[in-house]
């Protein structure tokens, strides 16, 4: 039997601190993508390399970028969102579905900033806003408790 989760129920929250005392939820989320975590690799190849083998040693992580689609509402998502476009860093968390309580969630936390905030006016559609966030630092994967 799989283990899978519902994607339903997942958050997207900001905070001027790491301490996540004083959270926005952003409401009406409908898609989360990332954080799509990497890490360079430093080619060190040189004339002695075995039977002319490429060989690498691990380079600087990076804990890459958060995608997030909203419903557009007018009022608060938009504000936060257009808030958070002009502010300097703050702390952002992606909340997993994947507890009964939301307390005891899955959840990745890192500090980030918007790069890219957008809007799709479809006819006859919802208004939804896309927003691209650049982590910045160490990425702290926190499983659920």
């Amino acid at each position: 039997m799989t283990t899978a989760i519902n994607g339903h129920g997942a958050t997207l929250s900001l905070c001027a601190d790491t301490n996540f005392a004083s959270v926005t939820t952003f409401g009406q989320v409908t898609n989360i993508s990332g954080p799509n975590m990497t890490r360079d690799s430093i080619d060190v190849s040189n004339m002695g390399s075995t039977e002319g083998w490429k060989e690498y040693i691990k380079g600087m992580l990076d804990a890459g970028e958060i995608t997030a689609d909203v419903v557009y509402d007018g009022t608060t998502n938009a504000s936060a969102m257009y808030a958070q476009f002009t502010n300097s860093t703050a702390y952002w968390r992606v909340t997993f579905n994947d507890h009964t309580t939301a307390a005891s969630r899955s959840n990745v936390t890192c500090g980030g900033f918007l790069t890219a905030l957008g809007h799709t006016i479809p006819n006859g559609d919802k208004v939804s806003q896309s927003v691209t966030i650049k982590l910045t630092g160490v990425a702290s994967y926190n499983p659920h408790a």
